[in-house]
């Protein structure tokens, strides 16, 4: 009898023909999985392309439907997955080689993970490279950074999360029962609705890290969800106060680190808005409630930006 694929690897794709052969190549062929590519009201020739891809490749399993957003595009991929393991892997990312493996080796050892997540870089599309994830969060850096091999977080998982969003899409691995157990991802939420999954997720069972490198993150694609900085602002707050009393019951300190990542975010989103003053204030109280270096800086930055009329926006943080 053939054996089934170890990994359901779903690929939401929107007007992502661009991309989206590099995205699917970067599984690797020799990765025991089939691909969920979910067509979520293409109109670019992403259906046509998807279509010549997987007419190539019998681990293709072309999805479609009307236009209805990543949430529920990957929760149509989770209602027909065959796989014990779902791997989430956006249109516009990529893989780095090794990556599903190590990740397909850590639950094989620890069954008992609700999910794992890995590093991750941000580049540009012009090729730019803007960091890794990890590099960018001081208080997983500070804990973490020394693990040089798979490691669980610990009992609070939860709480570190909220405190820093360290989880990028593209890197996780979830047990297929569990996430269906959960409902999947929160479609009435338009933003912020994975950091909701993953916060739901460690709330059941323990979470795994591979920290290594795993996925290259596209930044600033035109019409990506993330550059609409009020929006993700507002569903930001929303999510933390939906986990805000779980999260401070495994660690009072988490809800100041949180406001302050809410902090930055309303800075961005008044900066984008041309509210230049009221950015550099809400950098100076995310600076009171969690002072680093980086804080510092972009409070600083922000005052200068607002004081010197026409000095250049500031770049887009990592996403929070």
């Amino acid at each position: 009898m053939p054996q089934g694929p170890e990994c359901s690897v779903v690929i939401p794709a929107r007007n992502a023909a661009p991309w989206l052969e590099g995205t699917i190549e970067s599984v690797g062929m020799a990765a025991p999985v089939e691909i969920l590519v979910v067509d979520d009201g293409s109109s670019d020739g992403t259906a046509a392309i998807l279509a010549r891809l997987a007419a190539a490749d019998p681990r293709i399993v072309p999805l479609a439907g009307p236009r209805r957003g990543a949430a529920a595009a990957r929760n149509a991929a989770l209602a027909v997955a065959a796989a014990p393991l779902v791997a989430f892997l956006d249109a516009d990312d990529r893989w780095r080689p090794g990556k599903l493996a190590a990740q397909l080796a850590l639950h094989a050892a620890r069954p008992e993970l609700g999910f794992s997540f890995t590093d991750y870089r941000h580049v540009t599309e012009a090729g730019e490279d803007r960091g890794t994830c990890f590099g960018y969060w001081p208080g997983f850096r500070a804990r973490h950074g020394a693990w040089l091999e798979p490691f669980v977080l610990g009992p609070d998982a939860l709480a570190q999360l909220f405190a820093e969003n360290v989880v990028g899409t593209s890197t996780v691995v979830v047990r297929t029962a569990l996430l269906r157990d959960l409902g999947g991802f929160d479609e009435a939420l338009r933003q912020a609705e994975d950091w909701d999954l993953w916060l739901r997720l460690a709330a059941r069972a323990p979470v795994g890290c591979v920290p290594l490198v795993g996925a290259d993150y596209l930044m600033h694609r035109p019409g990506n969800l993330s550059q609409d900085a009020a929006a993700r602002a507002a569903a930001l707050r929303l999510v933390a106060a939906r986990h805000h009393a779980a999260a401070a019951a495994l660690d009072a300190g988490t809800a100041q680190r949180c406001t302050a990542r809410l902090l930055v975010a309303e800075a961005e989103a008044a900066a984008a808005a041309g509210q230049g003053w009221l950015a550099a204030w809400k950098q100076m109280l995310a600076l009171l409630r969690a002072p680093d270096r980086r804080a510092a800086r972009a409070a600083a930055a922000a005052v200068l930006r607002a004081a010197i009329p026409g000095r250049s926006r500031p770049r887009p943080s990592q996403p929070a």
